[in-house]
C-alpha cells in the first residue's frame, strides 16, 4: 500500500514538473500559443454548446420521480399540418375505465389569460385533471392540491400557483393561500402553492386550474343526413398516464387500441369508414416531448464533431511544425539523459495544456452561444429552457479538452519517438535536414487537405440549409403576411357543454350575435383609423394548430352516393367579411364576402382553386351551385388561390377548401367554437391598432378574453424557427471551418517558404523571375486546395442525403449549392496562398548566397 501511494505521489510530482516546463515553453512562443489555443477553443466551444443543447433537450432526465413510467396517451391527430397526440372527452373515460395497464390518467390543456389581480398582466397556465399532480408525484409548498369534486361543472373556481409566480408576483406572501384572485372573468380561490422546481407542461407555466372534461354527446347521424342540425360536443386535449410496474409502453398501446375499437360508437365507426383512421400511441413522456428534435440534433451533432476534427487537424499541423523546429533541442535533451518516454510525455503534456486552455475559453464561448439560441427559436421548443452549463456539461468540456490535447499532441510525440538521435544531432545546414522536412511537409499537407475537404462538405451542407430557409421565408403561401396583426378572442358561451347540447339553437344564436357585435365594434373603431386597410376574423389562421371542419361537398344536381361516406371531404372555413381581404388571399375569379352576405341573404361561398378544379374542371366555377353536406345549395361567388397553412408544408398536396360567411354558417356542419381570430392589415406599424382592438373586444363582450397578440410575420418566423436555427448553426460552423482551413493552408505554405528561403534565394540568383516563384508557391497551394475540394465534394455527395429531413423546397443534390460552395472555399484558400508567395518573392538572393 505504501509503495502504491509513493508511486502515485511520484507520478503527480513528475506531472507537475511537465506542466511547469510546458507552461515555460509556451510562454516563450506567445503567438504560437495564442493561435493554437484559439483554434482549439473554437472546436471545443462549439461541441460544448452542442452537447449542452443535446443533453438539456434529449438526455437530461425529467424532473419527476420515476419519470420513466410517465407516458403520453392518445390518438395521432394532425392540426395545421402538425401531428399531435390527443384524447377526447369520448375516449378518455373509456381508457380510464378499461385500460388496466395504466395506473393513472390525467388530462391537461395550456391556457393564457389576463389577471385582473395583477393589473391585467397575461400569465401562462394550464387546466389539469386533479389526478395529474399525484401522477407526477408533486407536492405543495403551501396549502393543498385540487380535489376531484373541484373538476366538475358548476364547482367554484380554484387555482394553484407556481412557486415562481408566488415569489415574483405575490412577494412570497405566506397568507396568499385562502385569498381570492380575479382572472378569466371570475373569482378563483388560491388553494395552494406548488413546491419550488415543479413545472408542467413547461417552465413558463405559472398557475393551474381544474380541467372540467365535458360530457360527450353523440351526434344524430340520421338528422345530419337530412340537413337537420346535429351538435357534436367533441373536445380534444393531451393526456398523461402512469404505467403499472412491469408494463411497457407497447403493451399499454395495444390495450388502449383494443379498448377504443371495442367501444366505438356509431359516429366513430362512420369516421373510420370514411377513411378517418387514427393511430393509437402510448409514448414515454420524454420521447413525446422531444422525439421530433432527435434526428435534427443528431445531424447537427455530427456536423459539430466534423468541425472539431478540422480544429484538431489544424492544431496538430501547427504542433508538428513546432516539433520540427524543436527536434534538435529535444535531441540534446535525450543526449543528456532524458528518456524517450519522458520526451513523449512532455509533448503530450504541452498538447493537453494548450487544449485545456482552449477548453476554458470554449466553455465561456459556449455559455454566450446558449444565450443567443433562445432568440433564434421563437416558438415553444420543449425543454429548451432547461439547456444550461451545469456539472455534466462542465465535465464533458473537461474530458473533451483532455482528449483533444492528447490527440493533438500525439503527432509530435510519434514524430519524436521515431527520430534517430545521432542523425538529428549531426544535422546542421538546411540541406542535411531536407529529407526530414519533406516528410513533415507531406504529413502536414495531408492534414491541410483533410481540413479543406471537411470545410467543403460543411459549406455545402450550410448552403443547402440556407437555401432551404430562404425558400421557406419567400415561398408564396397564397397570402401576404406583411403588416398584419392578429389576436385571439374567446367569447365564452356562458353555459356548460351539456347545456349547450340541450339548447343548441339558442346557444348558436347567442354566439352568432356575439360575433356580429364584435364585427360591428371592430368596424366602428378600426374603420376610421388611417392606415387600416382591411380586417376580419376566422376560426383558424395560418401557422397554427388549426382544426378545420370537413364535410361532403358536391355540385348541385348530382345524386348522393348510396354510401355517403364515399363522398369526398372538403375543408370548411368560417370567416367574416374582410378576412380574405385582410390576409390578401389571391383572388382568381369573382369576389370575396361583403356585409351584404348576411343571415337572410342567398347562401354563398368562396372556393379555392383545388376545390373549383375538382368539382368543375376547366369550366368557370363562379356562378355554379354546390351542396354543402346534405343541405341546401350554395352559390360559388369567388375563387381564391390555394393556401399553405403550415410553415413547412411546401410540397404537400393541396387540399380542397371552401370559405363561408360567418353570418350564414349557422355552425351546422362546422362544429362549435367560441374562438375567433381577428386579422387586421395596416399600411404602417400594425401594433398601433392594438389598443383600439382591445377596446372593441371589451365593448362587444365584457366576458371575452384575448390572447396570442402577434403579427403574421412573427407567426411565420415562429413556424420556421427550427430551419432558421439549422441554417444559423451550420452556417456558423461552416464559416469557422472555412477560416480554420484557410489558416491551415496559409500556415503550411508560410512554414514551407520559411524553410526554403535559401533554395528560393538561389533560384532567384540563378535568374528565376518573381512570377515563377509566385507560381511555385501558389501552385503547391492550388494542388492542396484542389485535392481537398474534390474529396470534400465527394464526401458531401455521399452524405448530403442525411440532411433531407431538414430541407424544404431544396433537393439534397442541389447543383447550384454544389457549385458555389467549393468555389467560395477555393477562392478564399487561393487568396491565403498569395500571402506566402508574396513573402517568397521578397527574399533577398544576395543575403541567401552569403549565408550559403
Amino acid at each position: 500500500m505504501a509503495d502504491a501511494v509513493r508511486g502515485v505521489w511520484s507520478w503527480l510530482d513528475d506531472l507537475g514538473r511537465d506542466v511547469r516546463r510546458a507552461l515555460r515553453g509556451l510562454r516563450r512562443a506567445p503567438a504560437f500559443t495564442a493561435t493554437v489555443t484559439l483554434i482549439l477553443a473554437l472546436g471545443i466551444g462549439a461541441n460544448t454548446a452542442m452537447f449542452s443543447i443535446v443533453y438539456g433537450i434529449l438526455l437530461r432526465p425529467l424532473p419527476y420521480p420515476d419519470a420513466g413510467a410517465i407516458v403520453s396517451v392518445g390518438e395521432v391527430i394532425t392540426q395545421g399540418g402538425v401531428p399531435d397526440l390527443l384524447l377526447t372527452n369520448r375516449t378518455t373515460p373509456l381508457v380510464q375505465e378499461h385500460a388496466a395497464s395504466l395506473e393513472q390518467l390525467a388530462a391537461y390543456r395550456g391556457v393564457s389569460t389576463d389577471w385582473s389581480e395583477l393589473g391585467g398582466v397575461e400569465l401562462r397556465g394550464a387546466r389539469v385533471s386533479p389526478s395529474l399532480f399525484s401522477l407526477l408525484r408533486a407536492r405543495p409548498h403551501r396549502g393543498r392540491l385540487f380535489l376531484e369534486e373541484e373538476a366538475r361543472t358548476g364547482a367554484a373556481g380554484v387555482v394553484l400557483l407556481s412557486h415562481r409566480v408566488w415569489t415574483n408576483r405575490f412577494a412570497a406572501n405566506p397568507g396568499i393561500v385562502g385569498t381570492t384572485v380575479e382572472f378569466d372573468n371570475g373569482s378563483h380561490l388560491v388553494v395552494g402553492v406548488l413546491a419550488e422546481g415543479f413545472h408542467f407542461p413547461d417552465q413558463d407555466t405559472e398557475f393551474w386550474t381544474p380541467f372540467v372534461i365535458p360530457p360527450y354527446t353523440p351526434p344524430n347521424l340520421g338528422a345530419a343526413a337530412t340537413g337537420q342540425p346535429s351538435f357534436v360536443s367533441i373536445q380534444s386535449f393531451r393526456t398523461l398516464g402512469r404505467l403499472r410496474p412491469d408494463v411497457s409502453a407497447e403493451q399499454a398501446a395495444a390495450e388502449v387500441r383494443t379498448v377504443l375499437q371495442e367501444n366505438a360508437d356509431a359516429f366513430s365507426a362512420a369516421m373510420a369508414a370514411g377513411g378517418e383512421q387514427r393511430d393509437i400511441r402510448v409514448v414515454p413522456l420524454l420521447e413525446e416531448m422531444v422525439g421530433e428534435y432527435r434526428p435534427a440534433l443528431s445531424i447537427l451533432t455530427g456536423l459539430t464533431v466534423l468541425m472539431l476534427l478540422v480544429a484538431c487537424l489544424n492544431a496538430a499541423g501547427l504542433l508538428l511544425a513546432r516539433g520540427v523546429a524543436r527536434r534538435r533541442m529535444l535531441a540534446i535533451s535525450a543526449a543528456l539523459g532524458a528518456s524517450r518516454s519522458r520526451l513523449v510525455r512532455q509533448l503530450l503534456t504541452e498538447g493537453t495544456v494548450l487544449s485545456l486552455s482552449g477548453g476554458v475559453i470554449g466553455l465561456a464561448a459556449a455559455a454566450l452561444v446558449l444565450r443567443v439560441v433562445p432568440t433564434l427559436v421563437l416558438g415553444d421548443v420543449a425543454r429548451l429552457d432547461e439547456v444550461e452549463i451545469d456539472g455534466v456539461v462542465f465535465a464533458f468540456a473537461a474530458g473533451l479538452s483532455i482528449a483533444v490535447g492528447l490527440v493533438c499532441g500525439a503527432g509530435p510525440a510519434i514524430q519524436q519517438s521515431q527520430a534517430r538521435l545521432a542523425r538529428t544531432l549531426n544535422e546542421g545546414g538546411a540541406q542535411s535536414g531536407a529529407g526530414g522536412l519533406l516528410r513533415t511537409h507531406r504529413m502536414r499537407a495531408v492534414l491541410s487537405a483533410m481540413q479543406i475537404a471537411a470545410a467543403v462538405a460543411l459549406l455545402i451542407g450550410a448552403g443547402l440549409l440556407l437555401r432551404s430557409f430562404v425558400r421557406l421565408l419567400t415561398f408564396d403561401r397564397g397570402f401576404d403576411p406583411d403588416n398584419v396583426i392578429t389576436i385571439m378572442v374567446d367569447n365564452p358561451m356562458g353555459v356548460s357543454m351539456a347545456e349547450a347540447s340541450a339548447q343548441m339553437e339558442q346557444v348558436q344564436a347567442r354566439h352568432l350575435l356575439l360575433k356580429e357585435r364584435l364585427f360591428e365594434e371592430l368596424t366602428a373603431r378600426l374603420g376610421p383609423l388611417p392606415g387600416v386597410e382591411a380586417f376580419g376574423f376566422s376560426r383558424n389562421l395560418p401557422f397554427g394548430r388549426n382544426s378545420r371542419s370537413r364535410v361532403p361537398l358536391r355540385p348541385a344536381g348530382t345524386p348522393i352516393p348510396s354510401d355517403p361516406t364515399e363522398m369526398p371531404m372538403t375543408a370548411l372555413q368560417i370567416v367574416s367579411p374582410g378576412y380574405l381581404d385582410a390576409m390578401r388571399f389571391r383572388l382568381r375569379a369573382g369576389r370575396t364576402f361583403t356585409r351584404l352576405d348576411g343571415r337572410e341573404s342567398p347562401r354563398v361561398l368562396v372556393a379555392n382553386e383545388t376545390l373549383a378544379r375538382g368539382l368543375f374542371g376547366d369550366h368557370p366555377a363562379v356562378g355554379e351551385r354546390v351542396v354543402v353536406g346534405f343541405g341546401e345549395p350554395w352559390e360559388v361567388v369567388g375563387v381564391v388561390g390555394d393556401i399553405v397553412y403550415g410553415g413547412l408544408e411546401l410540397t404537400a398536396p393541396r387540399e380542397a377548401e371552401a370559405f363561408v360567411p360567418d353570418a350564414q354558417s349557422g355552425e351546422r356542419y362546422f362544429g362549435f367554437s367560441t374562438v375567433a381570430r381577428v386579422a387586421i392589415r395596416t399600411t404602417g406599424d400594425p401594433a398601433a391598432v392594438i389598443p383600439f382592438l382591445r377596446e372593441a373586444v371589451a365593448v362587444a363582450n365584457p366576458q371575452a378574453t384575448i390572447g396570442e397578440v402577434t403579427t403574421m410575420e412573427a407567426r411565420l418566423l415562429n413556424a420556421i424557427a427550427w430551419p432558421r436555427l439549422y441554417a444559423f448553426f451550420v452556417g456558423s460552423l461552416a464559416g469557422l471551418t472555412l477560416i480554420l482551413a484557410v489558416i491551415g493552408v496559409y500556415g503550411l505554405l508560410s512554414y514551407t517558404v520559411a524553410q526554403r528561403e535559401r533554395e528560393i534565394g538561389i533560384r532567384m540568383a540563378l535568374g528565376a523571375r518573381s512570377a515563377q516563384i509566385t507560381a511555385l508557391v501558389v501552385g503547391q497551394g492550388a494542388v492542396l486546395v484542389g485535392a481537398g475540394t474534390v474529396a470534400g465534394v465527394g464526401v458531401a455527395a455521399a452524405t448530403s442525403r442525411m440532411l433531407e429531413s431538414l430541407l424544404y423546397g431544396v433537393g439534397a443534390a442541389d447543383r447550384l449549392t454544389f457549385m458555389l460552395a467549393p468555389l467560395v472555399l477555393a477562392a478564399a484558400a487561393l487568396v491565403a496562398c498569395w500571402f506566402p508567395a508574396r513573402r517568397a518573392v521578397r527574399i533577398d538572393p544576395v543575403k541567401m548566397l552569403r549565408l550559403e
